[in-house]
């Protein structure tokens, strides 16, 4: 007797392809380079059948050629993040300054919105009055 279709359906439904997110912590399925000409492409490594796993060939691992340290050192381009960058005295003098070890209290925003608020109401000039147009001299 075969089971119906509907059946059949629902019950091999978990058995979906393995992906790396459904696996154990050791399942590694490469990062897609296999079909790219040229040495050192392709799977870096092989399955252990025994047991899940992986093992990388040294042999098929790519290899990143960088410059000289001294190179890079000197280079005038720095990361994004660079822990030696001066800041600029206008842009430490913010809005927020003086922030408190322990984070933003209310007491210190109060005080910051207001002071931006003043601030931002003494640069602003103040709006001209509209004239009105039906208004005899």
């Amino acid at each position: 007797m075969h089971p119906t279709a509907s059946v059949a359906k629902s019950r091999f439904q978990g058995r979906r392809a393995l992906q790396s997110f459904r696996a154990n912590k050791d399942f590694y399925k490469g990062n897609r380079q296999s079909s790219l000409p040229g040495h050192r492409t392709g799977a870096p490594g092989v399955h252990i059948n025994s047991r899940p796993g992986y093992r990388l060939l040294e042999e098929r691992v790519r290899v990143f050629v960088a410059p000289p340290i001294d190179d890079i050192l000197n280079c005038r381009l720095k990361p994004y993040v660079f822990p030696r960058v001066r800041i600029p005295h206008a842009q430490t003098n913010g809005v927020f300054r003086g922030m408190p070890d322990s984070g933003l209290t209310p007491a210190h925003f109060l005080a910051s919105a207001r002071r931006f608020h003043e601030a931002k109401a003494n640069a602003a000039p103040a709006p001209a009055a509209p004239e009105d147009a039906g208004a005899a001299p």
